[in-house]
């Protein structure tokens, strides 16, 4: 009993599925199915065919071959270089607003005051004198330049740290 129980929590493919095999047989697939769309419309009558539409006249057809001649003609010509004379927007359209051209620049922060070391500022200990700090002066750090691959880390950032020796 067990092994049955076990074998039915298992999913199984549709292909070799029991239960679904005996639907096919029986024929109780194609009941569940929706039925194809219009088959409450009646069968469409082919004697409704409208006629052969007639020919138009040959000045009619020629108007009509010229335009269209016309109009091939002016797409062969290629089209004038506007990229340098136009503004990043266009003008606005009515109940639209103009679409940029681009992203927005970033925005433009201020840099910190500079904070200078010196004696004035350094805090006073009771019971002691205040001791002059040597002036240290930092290089000022590089800016980026964009689309540049950063250094990797150091090597024992990459790596992980060696395990303790286990206890003897």
């Amino acid at each position: 009993m067990l092994p049955l129980l076990l074998l039915a929590a298992c999913e199984v493919p549709g292909q070799i599925n029991p239960r679904l095999l005996a639907r096919d047989i029986s024929g109780a697939a194609p009941e569940s199915r929706l039925p194809p769309p219009g088959l409450d419309r009646p069968f469409p009558n082919l004697a409704s065919v409208p006629p052969v539409p007639d020919r138009p006249d040959p000045a009619v057809r020629q108007a009509i071959t010229e335009g269209l001649q016309a109009q091939r003609d002016q797409l062969t010509t290629p089209l004038a270089d506007r990229r340098r004379d136009t503004p990043l927007t266009e003008g606005r359209a009515d109940g639209q607003p103009p679409i940029a051209a681009r992203p927005p620049a970033p925005p433009v922060l201020a840099r910190a005051p500079v904070i200078p070391w010196t004696i004035s500022g350094a805090p006073v200990v009771p019971g002691r004198a205040p001791v002059a700090a040597p002036a240290v002066v930092e290089p000022e750090p590089e800016a980026p330049t964009p689309g540049a691959v950063p250094d990797l880390p150091s090597a024992d950032l990459l790596a992980p740290a060696a395990p303790p020796p286990p206890p003897r």
